[in-house]
């Protein structure tokens, strides 16, 4: 296994686990369920943590693939700068589910806390799927609908790609 490798396998973690935190935690407001809110915020931690691997094996992952026929660097550097932006607001949704834990006792700050971690947490989430968006056009082709090939510099073949299919 190698870095690019380690990397796809990963990035599937918060970008799967953040929804699925979201429904409970989207619950257990609803149910007025603290222990589920609890759990939520505790996941949501977690999953934040997990960024971080994610982000610094994107480097390396970069070194394996970066040669291969069919890459382009335009579309590893857009991947890359939207990565840091989710990198940090996915952070900030694991500081502030973190805070959010720390007044769990405390009912009109949690609930309050719970809704903001519930928006930073959807806003996050949001910026990871378009970075995986971008990731995906690294090397699968049949993602780039014609920008695959004016990305190398060559035209779009005709009749691929675009509105005209």
């Amino acid at each position: 296994m190698n870095f690019a490798h380690l990397h796809l396998i990963i990035n599937h973690i918060p970008l799967i686990g953040i929804p699925v935190a979201l429904l409970f935690l989207a619950h257990g407001l609803w149910t007025k369920n603290a222990s589920t809110q609890k759990f939520s915020l505790l996941v949501l931690f977690g999953l934040a943590a997990m960024v971080l691997p994610v982000y610094l094996t994107g480097e390396p992952a970069e070194e394996v693939v970066e040669h291969l026929p069919g890459v382009a660097e335009s579309f590893i550097e857009s991947h890359e700068d939207v990565a840091k932006f989710s990198l940090i607001l996915t952070l900030a949704t694991g500081a502030l589910a973190f805070i959010a834990l720390w007044f769990q006792k405390n009912e009109s700050r949690r609930r309050t806390l719970n809704f903001g971690v519930m928006g930073i947490a959807t806003l996050a989430l949001l910026s990871l799927a378009y970075t995986a968006n971008l990731g995906g056009k690294i090397r699968h082709t049949e993602l780039r609908s014609g920008d695959a090939a004016q990305a190398d510099g060559a035209p779009a073949a005709e009749g691929k790609g675009g509105d005209d299919d």
